[in-house]
């Protein structure tokens, strides 16, 4: 690819809109099964245990092909790369969407992961390669409200074709998407692919890779249903996950051609920005999943009106693109940065606020603030991480910190619900060892209750999951500060 001449006017446009298309479409996937879970399992004849499958299928196999983004794109050219995963994550869709038994359904998913992975690093790297280099911060920002909106429609839209259509519909929605946002691809950059390069194959580190990266995702998914380390399956699991990740970090270290190039880590802005993005990473994605477990499990509210409170933090991500685009040219990052984390620490004590009584708009206001910094944190750091390497190198440079965002959401997803319920089970404990009849309030309460110990026990836990929240929130705010000093260890960056 020819970089001296950037795109321009609509043929930029129509290339930010086509990467943008590709990652929102691979992302959206990654959370719109969820709520279908349920029907899917019923309707195929399986438990909901089993259905689970559907998603640590996908997770696992796009956690494995996600580092390869690098190697795979000096091997056959970013554009092409990017069509063939495109167009290959259409037609697992649709295999998926037609899929008739659990054994299909997963089958399908499992290549639909494993192809996607290179997604959402070519996309950037595209982007990067095509924007003048002055409006670099501007196209990340444009990519960056992809990774903001995609998960908050996620649930919203897989809730609306569940329930309307069939659960196909989450999948068949993929065919549009990726055809036009590979169609658009294919045209505008023909003849600007990048140089190909024919490496020897490091087998050994696929293997590695396959092995640690599988059985670490596969360990963070089921971990929670069986009980985390009380469980052999999990136990031997995260064995093999510390021995192979080990193994490999070692070995690619000392190759001549790395399938993962852990040697961007000697780079201090780099490693920096990598250890902030996912430790940020996993607070922020650790409260999108609080959020909607509180809303649905405790608050009564349905899967559409839960994604109505959440989706507002989209709104001034969208109105701050721009902004924050012009402003990572500009000024110091760190600012910017030490910016977001001060917003994500307010929006936490101001959730640990919330009550049983909180109305919609009370729940609704902090996402709206909080939408105010999500750009401010995503794009600073994709930034930091692009000028900390050769602009050959983006790809493989944005694959591994990708993934590594991508690992440590899903480590929040899993703390968090186990968290949820420990503390819960704490306060549990606490609220009903004052439960005593020689209490006359609470012999009072049990009386109103119509002497119901069942839904006495319901208050209980009702009001104990309330305080679990509040628990989880506050301490979002409290990680959130800790982060700021984090992010002044980097280098600042000459514009």
């Amino acid at each position: 690819m020819n970089e001296s001449v950037p795109l321009k006017g609509v043929k930029l446009l129509l290339i930010t809109l086509a990467t943008s298309m590709a990652t929102f479409m691979m992302i959206l996937d990654t959370s719109i099964a969820n709520v279908a879970i349920p029907t899917i399992a019923g309707n195929l004849g399986v438990s909901t245990d089993q259905g689970i499958w559907v998603i640590t299928a996908f997770g696992a196999a796009n956690a494995i092909s996600m580092p390869m983004t690098g190697f795979l794109s000096r091997r056959f050219g970013e554009v092409k790369l990017f069509i063939f995963a495109t167009m290959g994550f259409v037609i697992a869709s649709m295999l998926c969407g037609m899929s008739s038994s659990i054994e299909m359904l997963i089958f399908f998913r499992v290549i639909q992961g494993a192809i996607s992975g290179s997604i959402a690093p070519l996309s950037q790297s595209i982007l990067l390669r095509n924007f003048p280099r002055e409006k670099h911060g501007l196209a990340m920002s444009l990519w960056s409200m992809t990774v903001v909106v995609a998960p908050i429609m996620g649930p919203i839209l897989g809730g609306v074709l569940t329930d309307n259509y069939s659960w196909s519909w989450i999948f068949f929605i993929n065919a549009p998407i990726g055809i036009i946002a590979s169609a658009l691809v294919f045209f505008l950059l023909k003849g600007k692919e990048t140089k190909i390069q024919r490496e020897s194959v490091d087998y050994m580190g696929i293997g590695l890779l396959v092995v640690a990266a599988g059985s670490l995702q596969m360990m963070l998914d089921l971990g929670k249903d069986h009980d985390w380390f009380q469980s052999n399956l999990i136990l031997g699991l995260t064995f093999v996950a510390v021995l192979s990740w080990g193994c490999m970090i070692i070995w690619e270290w000392y190759h001549d051609n790395p399938v993962v190039n852990f040697r961007f880590f000697t780079q201090r802005n780099f490693t920096i920005a990598v250890i902030v993005m996912s430790l940020g990473y996993m607070v922020y994605f650790g409260s999108t999943v609080l959020l909607p477990l509180w809303l649905q499990g405790v608050m009564g509210y349905t899967a559409s009106w839960s994604g109505y409170a959440t989706a507002p933090v989209g709104i001034l991500a969208v109105v701050s693109a721009p902004i924050i685009g012009k402003l990572v040219q500009k000024i110091d990052i760190r600012y910017i940065l030490t910016y977001a984390f001060l917003i994500f620490s307010v929006v936490g004590f101001w959730r640990s606020t919330y009550n049983l009584a909180a109305s919609f708009d009370y729940i609704m206001m902090p996402q709206l603030i909080q939408g105010a910094a999500t750009l401010a944190f995503f794009v600073p750091l994709q930034n930091l991480i692009v000028n900390s390497v050769k602009p050959d190198q983006i790809a493989n440079a944005v694959a591994l910190s990708t993934f590594f965002r991508t690992l440590f959401g899903s480590f929040s997803s899993s703390i968090v619900t186990t968290m949820w319920d420990q503390r819960m089970e704490f306060h549990h404990s606490r609220i009903a060892e004052g439960f005593t009849l020689a209490n006359h309030q609470i012999s009072q309460f049990i009386h109103s209750m119509g002497n119901n110990l069942d839904a006495v026990n319901n208050v209980i836990t009702r009001q104990s999951y309330m305080m679990s929240t509040v628990d989880l929130f506050w301490l979002s705010g409290i990680l959130c500060l800790l982060l700021i000093p984090l992010v002044w260890l980097a280098k600042p960056v000459r514009h």
